[in-house]
């Protein structure tokens, strides 16, 4: 995840993106927070599914690309349905993604910023339980 922000912010500096170095460093931490949450989880299902690969693939699958549409990283959600965008707010991701733009369009909204925080940390924290739980009752 840490090379995948610094190759996308050193591919888009030369094509007139004001980088904001600062807030890209809190940017990042917020990321690597909500990576390691996914990344535990995906962990634990790796656990479950060991040896059936199938269901590996189609449960992250299934579950992948709803996450991004409902966090309008893909499509946005400004015109969307009253349900769309409610089930939008409980997706921890939509929290994150606001305040990735925020921070690399060099604001800093703070309520913003701490949702992005906060969500981050709630991913974190639900996935190394989950992965810490997964490894334990793994044989």
């Amino acid at each position: 995840m840490l090379m995948q922000a610094a190759i996308i912010v050193v591919v888009v500096t030369p094509f007139s993106f004001d980088l904001h170095l600062a807030h890209v460093l809190v940017g990042v931490v917020i990321l690597a927070g909500f990576s390691i949450g996914v990344g535990a989880l995906s962990f634990a299902l790796a656990l479950v599914s060991k040896d059936q690969d199938w269901l590996f693939w189609t449960v992250q699958q299934t579950l992948i690309f709803p996450l991004l549409l409902l966090a309008g990283v893909l499509l946005p959600l400004d015109g969307a349905p009253g349900w769309l965008r409610f089930a939008s707010d409980l997706n921890p991701l939509k929290y994150v993604v606001e305040a990735e733009r925020a921070l690399f369009a060099g604001t800093v909204p703070v309520d913003t910023v701490a949702y992005g925080a906060i969500a981050s940390a709630v991913v974190a924290a639900f996935g190394l339980w989950v992965g810490l739980r997964a490894m334990r009752s793994s044989s």
